[in-house]
Formats: structure tokens, C-alpha cells, sequence
């Protein structure tokens, strides 16, 4: 059995042993963990989705992952689903890791009142709305998809005003991404994301960028402005990959060499979780996936 068949059996199959052990000889140069959309609100199912179901599953995550040695864990937006007072069921949750938890930004965390948007950020510890940290010689960049969108100020807001604007004109487009629930960046970010990459170039560092909404592929999900956040993402060579969540289903796509995952959410089902512990490598990135999760092998580009 060779290598890719070996991941796709065993993510199959639900039941993954460790990855670097099983497939791999050499010891990773990083390892985290990362958990996508879990949505929690005290409000009753609709459909697939349970809300209630999600603090346990949360809780049983961060235990595996505990165990795991990580240096950090990623959570790609979308914590909550409603209610500002839901980070207060879900934040103490994660301090069972004993690590650093970085954050997104995700459309369902503003489903608050507006009085309280202004708060998500510093509740959530994070330093900006978008921004980097590094670990173990890798740079993460960290996006905020929501930038740009009818949801991330207050109603009454220019910002708001200006974004339905541009909504109009993608629903007029008829633009696959045109829809209330998605936002893309500002020119302010874009400037932002392309100084930190040429940075990162010149210091020949590698580079996992992140965000809420996928760049691709064209569907209900995909980001405002995503034709103008991958030209920079393809023309620095220190980006190994782009990693989202929002679409709950998960999905991947490579574009030019650059692997594009969307990682799946846990909120589906009681019974069924979603998280995975990444491992970065030389030269592959290596995503083992634990419930929903698929596990992946990713090629980095020379």
C-alpha cells in the first residue's frame, strides 16, 4: 500500500493511528492542532446542526489534544453561533489544552447584538483583527475575511453601507461568493497581507495563511475578493498553504501548486466531531484528521 492510498484508507476507514509514526520516519519541525466552526449556541437543533452538542464535543477535542504535545491550537472562526454570551459556555473549555489558542474571525461571531461587535476581538485574545505570530520558525498569518461585509459593524454603519453596495453588485454579477454570509478584505488588509509575505520572502521563512472563507473553489462560500487575495497568495513563494473553515462540509483544492484546505466544522450531529493535529514538515504538510476530519498529505512548493 502506498503512501496516499494508506491516508485515504485509514480517513476512510474514521480511525487514524498516529501519522508521523505510521507514514513518515522523520520527526516534524511543527506540530499544532486545529478545530473549525464550533458554532455553539443554547438554541435547539436545525438539521444537521446540533447546537448543544458542541461544548462536549469541545471538551473532548482539547482532551486528545492535550495529550498530544502540541505548541498551539488553531481555532478557524465561527465559535460561536449566537449570543455574545456563548463565549462564556465555550472559552473556559480550552484552557484544558495548557497551550496558546489563536483564533479567527468568523461571520457567526458577530451574530451579536451591535453594542457588543466591538468586543469580539478582545474577548476572543486577540491582538487585532488580523494578524501574525510565529512558531518553530514558521510564520502564521492570520486573516480576517469578514473585513469587508454587511455583518462586521453595526447596521447603521458607513462600513456596513458601503459593503451592501458591493453586495448588490456581486448578487447583480451573479458571483457564486455573492451572498450576506461572506466578506472579503479590505484594501487596508490587502496591503497588510503583501508586506508580511515579501517580508517573510526576504527572511526566507515559510508561511501558512489563514482565514475564515475559502478562495476556492467558485461556490456559496467563497470570500468577496478572492481573486485579488490569491494573486498575492500565488506570487510569494514563502506561502505553503492557505487553511479555512466556513464551508461546514470541508473541502481542498490546488491552484498553481498552493493547496487550499477547508477544514470541516464539528457542529454536525451529536455523535460526530471535527478536529486534526498538522504537522508541518520540510517539505509536506501532513493533516491528520480525527471524526469528519480528512487527513491529508499537502506538497510544499520549491
Amino acid at each position: 500500500m502506498n503512501r496516499r492510498t494508506f491516508l485515504s484508507s485509514a480517513a476512510a476507514a474514521g480511525a487514524l493511528p498516529r501519522l508521523a509514526a505510521a507514514a513518515d520516519e522523520t520527526e516534524p519541525l511543527l506540530r499544532f492542532g486545529l478545530i473549525s466552526d464550533a458554532q455553539y449556541a443554547d438554541a435547539d437543533a436545525e438539521g444537521e446542526r446540533h447546537y448543544r452538542s458542541t461544548p462536549e464535543k469541545l471538551k473532548r477535542a482539547v482532551e486528545a489534544l492535550h495529550g498530544e504535545k502540541l505548541a498551539f491550537t488553531l481555532h478557524m472562526g465561527d465559535f460561536i453561533d449566537r449570543d455574545f454570551k456563548s463565549f462564556d459556555v465555550m472559552l473556559p473549555l480550552l484552557a484544558g489544552l495548557e497551550h496558546p489558542v489563536h483564533h479567527l474571525l468568523g461571520n457567526h461571531d458577530y451574530s451579536v447584538a451591535d453594542t457588543e461587535k466591538p468586543r469580539v476581538v478582545s474577548t476572543l485574545g486577540m491582538p487585532h483583527d488580523y494578524y501574525t505570530f510565529r512558531s518553530k520558525g514558521i510564520r502564521f498569518v492570520m486573516t480576517d475575511t469578514n473585513d469587508v461585509s454587511i455583518y462586521r459593524c453595526p447596521a447603521t454603519s458607513p462600513e456596513t453601507a458601503k459593503a451592501a453596495e458591493l453586495l448588490a453588485q456581486l448578487e447583480a454579477a451573479k458571483a457564486p461568493g455573492g451572498k450576506k454570509w461572506n466578506g472579503g478584505f479590505s484594501s487596508t488588509q490587502l496591503t497588510w497581507l503583501e508586506r508580511e509575505l515579501a517580508a517573510a520572502d526576504a527572511a526566507k521563512e515559510r508561511v501558512i495563511v489563514c482565514g475564515h472563507h475559502p478562495l476556492v473553489p467558485a461556490d456559496m462560500h467563497q470570500a468577496w475578493n478572492h481573486a485579488e487575495i490569491l494573486a498575492v497568495l500565488e506570487r510569494h513563494p514563502c506561502v505553503m498553504a492557505w487553511f479555512n473553515g466556513h464551508n461546514h462540509a470541508g473541502d481542498f483544492v490546488e491552484r498553481n501548486g498552493l493547496p487550499y484546505v477547508t477544514f470541516r466544522s464539528m457542529l454536525h450531529h451529536p455523535e460526530n466531531t471535527a478536529y486534526s493535529i498538522v504537522e508541518v514538515h520540510a517539505d509536506r504538510v501532513l493533516i491528520r484528521g480525527f471524526g469528519r476530519e480528512v487527513s491529508r498529505e499537502l506538497k510544499i512548493r520549491a
